[in-house]
């Protein structure tokens, strides 16, 4: 397994205009998940500071490195891929913050 939860990776998207963008994302799903279903679940990351009341905001020292612009995780576009269709590793999130995020996407979605 070469993903675990907090893990900041990049991936395509697919938006629902059907467009695929690459952007970054955080993992949000458990590593048992992963080594079972083989599924990894993804919350969006992007500079684009729209829906406010869905937004986490990633500010300096969350993670292992800096995002080059303010960024947010998009707590309501959350995602399934699989282990091939991640691109790279950017870094990891300290899981402090993770757990917020898990917590911020229970209020959007559910």
């Amino acid at each position: 397994m070469r993903f675990h939860k907090g893990d900041i990776v990049e991936v395509n998207f697919l938006f629902a205009d059907g467009r695929l963008k690459v952007h970054p994302a955080l993992v949000v799903s458990n590593d048992e998940l992963q080594e079972v279903e083989g599924i990894i679940y993804l919350a969006l990351i992007s500079s684009k500071a729209t829906f406010h009341q869905y937004a986490f905001s990633i500010e300096d020292g969350m993670a292992n490195f800096n995002f080059a612009k303010p960024s947010y995780v998009k707590c309501q576009i959350i995602v399934a891929n699989v282990e091939r269709d991640i691109y790279r590793k950017l870094g990891i999130m300290k899981l402090e913050f993770v757990e917020k995020v898990i917590e911020k996407i229970k209020q959007s979605i559910f």
